[in-house]
């Protein structure tokens, strides 16, 4: 998977952008706050944006790599602490390599400013991942829809369209027809079953059920959720996000490539 910081000059523009702005205001919050000369600041800014864009541009190939979510909970805590711990180094490093060559009278200020910026440092480590997170997801999805298409075309076969679902309850088998099915959710190895009377997993893949549900009553919204179109209650937009409203009260975020498919077969 191309990195597209480096390989889309919308998101390549985007990131520059915010990297310089970001970088405009963590120098200039310390360079009042403690003041340090405006050589000192406007070196702090210059190497603070240079450096934030760098970071961008390792973190999202090292998280796109890396698969952090499919580890255990302990060894992903670990490893979030040593991926934050890297970049407030290297930022450290730097910034201060660059005060001492050009902004020498404000090194000890700077010095005194430290926990402040790695604490700083810290949280702008944590949005950022939580950014890389919530803008993979749609792109893991529109990822998955183009394989998709592509395993169709290779089928010969068609797949029957099922009715009804069987799940066990103990030593009984449930019988649950499809129309009653709220929305269908992806947990690692299984998927859940969600309807008004609970949730039952299924050691199945979510693709499975997306070909084989009735086409006109589910769309795959999300990398991880199929939902019963009849289920939907609104569709609100926050910024850049979609959240689905279901008649039991749940919201479920949806990506780009799901909200178009829900356009097209909700006719908007």
């Amino acid at each position: 998977m191309e990195n597209p910081i480096l390989h889309n000059s919308l998101a390549r523009q985007h990131h520059i952008f915010l990297c310089v702005l970001l970088g405009l205001a963590y120098a200039l919050s310390f360079g009042f706050s403690f003041s340090i000369s405006p050589i000192g600041i406007a070196a702090d800014a210059l190497i603070s944006s240079t450096l934030f864009f760098c970071e961008a541009v390792i973190l999202w190939s090292i998280f796109t790599y890396s698969r952090i979510e499919i580890l255990g909970f302990y060894q992903s805590v670990t490893i979030h602490i040593a991926y934050a711990l890297m970049s407030v180094t290297i930022m450290v490093l730097f910034e201060y390599a660059v005060m001492a060559a050009s902004a020498h009278e404000s090194l000890s200020v700077y010095l005194q400013s430290l926990p402040a910026r790695v604490f700083c440092l810290i949280v702008i480590y944590a949005s950022y991942r939580r950014y890389y997170t919530s803008n993979m997801s749609d792109n893991d999805y529109d990822n998955d829809e183009h394989d998709d298409a592509d395993n169709k075309l290779e089928t010969v076969a068609p797949i029957d369209v099922i009715e009804r679902i069987t799940v066990k309850v103990g030593t009984k088998i449930k019988v649950i027809p499809v129309n009653e099915v709220i929305y269908f959710k992806a947990e690692d190895d299984y998927v859940s079953v969600v309807t008004d009377q609970g949730h039952w997993l299924k050691s199945e893949r979510l693709k499975d059920y997306e070909e084989s549900l009735p086409s006109n009553e589910f769309a795959r919204v999300h990398r991880s959720y199929i939902v019963n179109i009849s289920k939907i209650s609104k569709i609100e937009r926050y910024g850049q996000k979609q959240m689905l409203s279901l008649n039991n009260g749940e919201q479920i975020r949806i990506s780009m490539t799901g909200y178009k498919i829900l356009k097209e077969k909700l006719k908007l």
